[in-house]
C-alpha cells in the first residue's frame, strides 16, 4: 500500500501577516463566467483569485492611475479583473494561441455588437450550406467523394503540422478548413475573435483530446470521430462571446475603453516596462511540473497559422519560461547561475538519480531544474525593478516531484526573492488537489530506482511578495 507524505506545512519565517483573503484559484471556475469562459484553459488560476487579490492588495484611489501587470498572461484572466477593477493593464505571453486569446478579450470592448451578429449569422448560413454538401458526398461515397472538396482546400492546411494519427477526419477538416478561410475575409478585430472561437473549440471534434496533456481519442479509450459539425460548436461558441460582449459593454463600457490594455505577445524577459512603474503583478508563471506547455497548444498554433511550421514551436519552446524539457535534457550539466547552496545540492543529488537512462534520468532532469530555477531568478531581478516602492507582486506556483524528488518551488521562490531585494510578505496554499494520481505515480515524478513508493501531495501556493 502507498504511504503517502503530507508536505503542506509552511515555513516558520513566513507566517500570515495580511488580512486579504483569497479564494481557491482553481481555473475550473471561470468556465462559467463571462468573457472568461471564451477559452478552456487547465493552467492559470480562478477570476475570483485575481479579484480577491486586487480588492486586497491594490488601493482603491486612483484605480485608473494604477498598472496592474502580468508577466504570464494566458489567456488574460488577470487583465481582464483587472480592467473590470478600473485599472491599466500590460500582459506578456509567449503561447500565441494565449495571446490570441487574450487580445480578443481586450479588443472586445471596440467591437460593435450589432456588426458582430450579422457576421455570426452569415458566417452559420455559409457553413451549414457547406456542411450539408460536404455531409452528402461523405455518406455517399466516403472519404473518396470528399478528396475533391479537401483538395481544393488544401492550401490552408498546416504544413509543418504532424500527429500520431490523422487530426480531422477528413470531412471535418473539409469544414474546418471552409471556415478559416471564410474567417480570413472579416476585418481584423473581428477575424481575432472568429480564429479564437475556432481554436477554443476544435479539439472537441478533433480524433484529440486533453486527457489531461494532449494526447490521441484511442489513446484516451475513446473512439475517433468520423464525422461531425463545425458550424454548431463554433457557432454556439461565437454566440457565448457576442453575449458577453454585450454584457461587458453594458456593465463597464467608456470607461473600460479608456484603460490601457496591451497584450504583447512576447517573452516576458524582453520587456520594456519602466521600472517603478507596476502598483500591482498577479501571475501564475508555467509550473516545474507542466514541461508540455508550449505544445498543448501546438493545433491551436498550426491549424490557425500562428507559427511558421516546427521551427515556430521550438522558438516558442527555446523563449519560454523554463524551457520545454526536452530542449535542455541533452545539453552538458547547466550550472545554477545565483548563490543558493541547498537548491544547487539538492539539484547535484537530483544529476545522480537514473545515470543509466541518460537524459531521461537525473542528468537531463538536473538540467531542467536547473533551467527553471535560473529562470526563476532573472524574472525576480526584473519584478523588483518594476514594482513600484511597497507594491506587491502575487506569484502562483506548485510544487514539483522530479524522479521522486519534491521541490518545494513556493519556499525556493520565497528565498530567492529575498536574495532580490524583495520582501516576503506571506504564503499561501491556494489549491491543495491539482492532479491524479496518474501524474504523481508516473515514472517521470518517482523514478525508477526507488524501492518504496511514495507520494506527495501536489499543491498551489501563492507567494506574496513586497517591493
Amino acid at each position: 500500500m502507498a504511504r503517502v507524505r503530507e508536505q503542506l506545512a509552511l515555513a516558520v519565517k513566513y507566517g500570515t501577516t495580511s488580512q486579504a483573503e483569497l479564494r481557491d484559484a482553481a481555473a475550473a471556475q471561470n468556465k462559467s463566467l463571462p468573457i472568461h469562459r471564451w477559452v478552456p484553459w487547465i493552467a492559470g488560476f480562478s477570476a475570483q483569485f485575481v479579484e480577491d487579490a486586487i480588492e486586497g492588495y491594490l488601493p482603491k484611489s486612483n484605480r485608473s492611475r494604477q498598472l496592474v501587470l502580468d508577466p504570464f498572461a494566458g489567456v488574460g484572466t488577470t487583465m481582464v479583473e483587472a480592467l473590470k477593477a478600473g485599472c491599466n493593464t500590460i500582459g506578456y505571453e509567449i503561447n500565441p494561441f494565449a495571446a490570441l486569446a487574450a487580445r480578443a478579450k481586450m479588443e472586445s470592448i471596440d467591437l460593435s455588437v450589432q456588426r458582430l451578429s450579422s457576421q455570426l449569422d452569415e458566417f452559420r448560413l455559409a457553413l451549414e450550406v457547406f456542411e450539408a454538401e460536404v455531409d452528402g458526398r461523405w455518406a455517399q461515397g466516403g472519404e473518396e467523394a470528399v478528396a475533391e472538396v479537401l483538395a481544393a482546400l488544401s492550401t490552408a492546411r498546416p504544413s509543418g503540422f504532424r500527429s500520431r494519427i490523422r487530426f480531422f477526419s477528413p470531412p471535418i477538416e473539409a469544414k474546418f478548413l471552409y471556415a478559416l478561410g471564410h474567417v480570413a475575409s472579416l476585418p481584423e478585430m473581428e477575424q481575432t475573435l472568429f480564429r479564437v472561437a475556432l481554436g477554443a473549440t476544435m479539439i472537441s471534434y478533433s480524433n484529440y483530446t486533453y486527457e489531461p496533456s494532449l494526447s490521441s481519442r484511442p489513446g484516451a479509450g475513446k473512439p475517433l470521430i468520423e464525422n461531425a459539425s463545425v458550424a454548431l460548436p463554433v457557432c454556439r461558441k461565437l454566440g457565448e462571446m457576442v453575449d458577453d460582449i454585450r454584457w461587458a459593454q453594458e456593465k463597464f463600457g467608456e470607461a473600460w475603453r479608456r484603460r490601457q490594455r496591451n497584450v504583447i505577445s512576447a517573452s516576458y524577459f524582453n520587456a520594456t516596462v519602466p521600472s517603478g512603474s507596476v502598483s500591482l503583478l498577479v501571475t501564475s508563471p508555467p509550473y516545474m511540473n507542466n514541461y508540455h506547455y508550449v505544445r498543448n497548444t501546438r493545433p491551436q498554433l498550426h491549424w490557425l497559422g500562428l507559427i511558421n511550421g516546427s521551427d515556430g514551436l521550438r522558438d516558442c519552446e527555446q523563449e519560454s519560461f523554463g524551457k520545454f524539457w526536452q530542449t535542455v535534457r541533452q545539453a552538458p550539466p547547466i550550472d545554477v547561475e545565483f548563490s543558493f547552496p541547498e537548491l544547487a545540492e539538492k539539484i547535484r543529488y537530483l544529476r545522480g538519480l537514473s545515470i543509466d537512462r541518460g537524459a531521461y534520468g537525473g542528468p537531463g532532469w538536473a538540467n531542467y531544474v536547473t533551467t527553471y530555477f535560473n529562470d526563476s531568478s532573472r524574472f525576480l531581478r526584473l519584478v523588483r525593478r518594476q514594482l513600484k516602492p511597497g507594491a506587491r507582486a502575487i506569484i502562483v506556483v506548485g510544487n514539483s516531484i522530479i524522479q521522486g524528488v519534491e521541490f518545494q518551488v513556493d519556499h525556493l521562490l520565497a528565498q530567492m526573492a529575498e536574495q532580490s531585494g524583495l520582501a516576503v510578505e506571506d504564503i499561501r496554499i491556494v489549491r491543495t488537489k491539482r492532479v491524479g494520481n496518474s501524474i504523481i505515480d508516473s515514472s517521470v515524478r518517482n523514478g525508477h530506482n526507488h524501492h518504496e513508493k511514495r507520494k506527495t501531495q501536489l499543491y498551489d501556493a501563492a507567494v506574496i511578495l513586497r517591493a
